[in-house]
């Protein structure tokens, strides 16, 4: 599970979580996760670290975009990790999207697009067309207002 959300987008993120460790269920998950400021506005740390060093959190990926003088948002670290990325989604991995739809939704989708392009070594066309592939499979799920 491939679990993106910026802001207050990881709440439901971290129910799944919870979720998925009550059942007991096995498979990698692994989250995006992106604010202003990880000093003071790092949802949920105290349940994600936890997770993260006990391995139920595979990997998670921040990204704080007021912490550094260049922004950094959560596209750009999936971009950096799009072999690993472009990896999972082709081991089985479901993506999910949880936040903005006017400006972070579409971002995300693009750099996704990217990831399949350049690691998935596709065109543009073939990229897109690839990812419109996976909510017809339940891959790609999208929560965004």
């Amino acid at each position: 599970m491939i679990m993106i959300g910026p802001c207050t987008g990881i709440a439901p993120f971290r129910t799944s979580l919870h979720e998925r460790r009550a059942l007991s269920a096995t498979g990698h998950n692994w989250l995006f996760f992106g604010e202003q400021n990880q000093e003071t506005r790092f949802l949920y740390r105290e349940d994600l670290e936890p997770m993260l060093r006990d391995g139920h959190l595979t990997r998670l990926d921040s990204a704080f975009s007021r912490d550094q003088q260049q922004k950094v948002y959560v596209q750009d670290r999936m971009l950096e990790q799009a072999k690993t990325l472009w990896q999972w989604l082709e081991d089985g991995a479901s993506i999910y999207v949880c936040d903005d739809a006017t400006r972070m939704a579409k971002d995300v989708h693009r750099a996704l697009v990217k990831v399949v392009e350049t690691a998935g070594e596709k065109s543009a066309e073939e990229a897109e067309k690839h990812l419109q592939a996976l909510p017809e499979s339940h891959r790609y799920h999208r929560d965004v207002h």
